[in-house]
């Protein structure tokens, strides 16, 4: 029997309490007996609950209110003194479903592949330099595997592992950016995980990544620090410069002294 599938949009529906209470009763009902249901739901509230941590009220409308400034002045169709004022709860509802949710990506639209303790994929690769901190990154294409320079062309499906060499710092996360403006976080896998490094080693991590159909580039970057990094503020971090693809191709993260970065831009298309 063909299992019932619940799209994504109801569950977020549901769990944002907007379903009628029909579909809600179902929902409900399916979820205590289907354990990938309730996890699924359970993601999407563990989710929700870290992102509106992240951006809290007064943060957002702050930056609502900025924007909408800014917007005003540019296009002086409106007297300032008309823009209303937005409560601090319609703020963050408003960021979290028009400004956040569509940059940060659902670890489950994320194609990873699980490459073993090995590291089949990049084993006999060329020999790395353990002397200068650096990201790296790997494409396999049949039984080839290369090493991806900054500015290399890549295409949809390539299948890339990344890691890193870490000299001195001993903590770091690594992270991406699209062609759309999607940011995914690849190390450490969660956000309120550790961001510890191995020194003066090559380390891979777990998990393979195929490149999805965004287009144009996806960029690479790799923070270190002296210290335990706050992963929340790199990704706010990531988010400001992600609302300008130009500046995402060539600009760095604006993260102060105490952190470094390096980066790698894969380009993807043709014209690209």
């Amino acid at each position: 029997m063909r299992k019932e599938f619940i799209s994504d949009y109801y569950l977020e529906r549901y769990v944002l309490r907007e379903l009628p209470e029909e579909e809600t009763e179902h929902i409900r009902q399916r979820a205590s007996t289907d354990p990938g249901l309730r996890k699924a739901l359970d993601d999407i509230e563990s989710s929700n609950r870290d992102i509106l941590a992240l951006y809290t009220p007064s943060m957002v409308k702050a930056s609502l209110l900025t924007q909408a400034n800014e917007t005003m002045r540019k296009s002086s169709l409106f007297p300032l003194k008309q823009i209303l004022t937005v409560s601090s709860a319609l703020a963050a509802i408003i960021v979290f479903f028009i400004l956040i949710l569509p940059l940060l990506k659902n670890e489950t639209e994320i194609k990873h592949i699980d490459t073993g303790e090995d590291f089949a994929l990049v084993k006999g690769i060329e020999a790395i330099d353990l002397s200068k901190t650096q990201l790296l990154i790997f494409r396999k294409i049949d039984e080839k595997v290369e090493m991806l320079k900054d500015g290399t062309q890549a295409k949809e499906g390539d299948l890339l592992q990344l890691g890193y060499v870490a000299v001195a710092e001993p903590y770091g996360m690594i992270l991406s950016i699209d062609g759309r403006g999607n940011i995914t976080l690849h190390y450490p896998s969660k956000q309120e995980g550790s961001t510890s490094l191995v020194l003066r080693k090559k380390s891979f991590l777990s998990n393979a990544i195929e490149l999805d159909d965004a287009p144009a580039f996806e960029r690479f970057f790799f923070i270190t620090s002296e210290s335990e990094i706050d992963v929340g503020k790199i990704l706010q971090k990531a988010i400001s410069l992600a609302q300008d693809l130009d500046r995402v191709q060539q600009d760095e993260l604006d993260l102060g002294e105490n952190l470094k970065q390096y980066s790698i831009l894969i380009r993807k298309g043709e014209g690209s």
